[in-house]
């Protein structure tokens, strides 16, 4: 069983319970494509380690999910972390495959 208990000083600000994950994923800023590990995922956004740059607002995002699915999204920057550099983003459309329904079956 999962345990979705968040135990952080912003949890009771967010809309979704966070899971923590290794997940590889690709991110596209216009023609730029970079690789980033996925901290921690729900069905509203994820948190991604990786550098982008600071004038960076939206990214379409590749996060593979096991059994070898894909969630492709495009999201919009919601905070930055500068060490180790990091974005959290939020879902804004998902593009293909998976929808915010389906992506929580999963994480459960």
């Amino acid at each position: 069983m999962m345990d979705w208990q968040e135990h952080d000083e912003h949890a009771h600000r967010r809309r979704f319970a966070r899971r923590s994950v290794q997940l590889p994923a690709r991110l596209r800023i216009g023609d730029t494509e970079l690789q980033a590990m996925t901290e921690n995922i729900s069905p509203g956004g994820a948190f991604l380690n990786v550098a982008v740059p600071s004038t960076t607002d939206e990214v379409l995002a590749s996060i593979g999910l096991p059994h070898g699915r894909d969630l492709l999204v495009r999201a919009r920057v919601r905070w930055r972390r500068q060490e180790p550099p990091g974005v959290g983003i939020e879902f804004e459309t998902f593009l293909q495959g998976l929808g915010e329904s389906e992506l929580g079956q999963i994480l459960r």
